[in-house]
């Protein structure tokens, strides 16, 4: 099984999340200070991504000190990567992600070890981005 868009509902659901689609299509779960997107990708959409966002914005002068403090946490941790990005609205954002390309198929049980695992590291970020910055 390819990780579908449904299935990954129904374990957030599982889970005990509330999970949405977006207006771009996107799977989303919506916490107080950050957001959770699941992205497909690759010719059958094999490839699942999650992708956390941080709802607090800087100032892009910031940019540079919020790299450092990135950096340190991808020296000392292996999961999520994270890093920064430039939206439309002119401010420095903050995201983690992680990744797997599931092209063999899965099972369901190995999904939601995945997803939970995903799900717990992104938070576990959140938590340290919010003491250090």
């Amino acid at each position: 099984m390819l990780p579908a868009t449904p299935e990954v509902q129904r374990i957030l659901t599982d889970y005990g999340l509330r999970s949405i689609i977006d207006d771009d299509g996107d799977l989303t779960v919506r916490w107080e200070k950050f957001s959770i997107y699941f992205f497909h990708y690759g010719q059958d959409e094999e490839v699942l991504q999650a992708r956390l966002y941080l709802n607090r914005r800087f100032d892009v002068d910031l940019r540079p000190t919020l790299a450092l403090v990135l950096d340190d946490w991808n020296r000392s941790k292996l999961f999520p990567k994270a890093y920064t990005v430039l939206p439309d609205d002119g401010l420095v954002g903050v995201c983690a992600e992680q990744a797997f390309d599931f092209e063999g198929g899965t099972s369901q049980q190995q999904l939601r070890f995945t997803i939970g695992m995903w799900l717990q590291n992104l938070q576990q970020f959140a938590d340290w981005i919010e003491e250090h910055v």
